[in-house]
């Protein structure tokens, strides 16, 4: 009699190990298809990525800036003669915690020296 349930327990852990190698074979492939899209995914980003960094090459071409300032903004050439001092000169974008831009530039000191 013990034969038989000892039989009827290995056929139970047969049965038992036979699905889960089953649900574990299913479950990498669905990985697998999951991982193949996702490299393909990225390639086509990588593409799209290339395309738009030529693109973006290509529309900031210096000639082509210039030609579209020159159509479109009205600068002329600042003289420096012209800049009485720091402050009058545009603002650029800076932070609020920059120094201002006299504070940056130290006056020519002319000394003499006496023999």
């Amino acid at each position: 009699m013990s034969l038989r349930i000892t039989a009827l327990v290995y056929m139970a852990c047969f049965a038992a190990l036979a699905m889960g190698l089953y649900l574990v074979k299913y479950s990498v492939q669905n990985i697998q298809r999951d991982v193949t899209s996702m490299k393909e995914e990225v390639a086509h980003e990588k593409e799209s990525l290339h395309l738009l960094n030529a693109e973006w090459a290509y529309l900031n071409r210096p000639e082509r800036l210039r030609k579209l300032a020159d159509r479109h903004l009205a600068l002329v050439p600042l003289d420096s003669r012209r800049i009485e001092n720091m402050n009058l000169l545009p603002a650029a974008a800076t932070s609020d915690n920059t120094p201002p831009m006299d504070s940056m530039v130290q006056p020519i000191v002319h000394t003499v020296e006496v023999r």
